[in-house]
């Protein structure tokens, strides 16, 4: 398996990360989300324009982000560190992707996504008026600790991916 295929497959056994965003005094925020990466390892995620992060996001579209795994031994630590940029997701064909690509992970919210009928009836109301974000990686580093202590390999990347 490639370097960035292990990235891939730890994103795809994990489904939250935590987003940090610049607050509006300039002081950091975080928010865990739901996320859904696709094969360029952008990722997707779900949210209340209102949201604090949200509202952050379009104030300054930078951001850092973490996926890791819970209750771990530090000789079994395993995460990925993201810095990148996030935008609204307003194109159709961008928004085609990303129902895709956050549909196929969450098949709970499939028919919410698809044609806005079926789903849980909870999540109807907040899905309808959430709004997808695409979170594109500028840099990412894959820790892992099986490795070795503190082993740790980094990628960076273009505004093209």
């Amino acid at each position: 398996m490639s370097d960035l295929e292990r990235v891939k497959a730890f994103l795809a056994a994990h489904n939250t990360m935590t987003l940090a965003t610049t607050g509006l005094d300039g002081g950091p925020q975080a928010a865990a989300v739901f996320y859904a990466a696709d094969d360029q390892l952008n990722l997707y995620f779900l949210s209340s324009p209102s949201s604090r992060h949200s509202q952050n996001l379009m104030r300054d579209a930078r951001v850092a982000a973490t996926v890791h795994s819970d209750g771990q031994a530090w000789q079994k630590i395993r995460g990925v560190q993201i810095e990148g940029s996030v935008q609204l997701v307003e194109d159709a064909r961008m928004l085609g992707e990303a129902v895709r690509t956050y549909a196929g992970r969450y098949d709970f919210l499939r028919g919410l996504l698809d044609d806005g009928g079926d789903g849980p009836p909870a999540l109807r109301g907040p899905v309808a008026s959430s709004r997808f974000y695409l979170l594109r990686p500028a840099w990412i580093r894959l820790i892992d600790n099986s490795q070795g202590f503190a082993h740790k390999e980094e990628w960076t990347f273009d505004s093209n991916g």
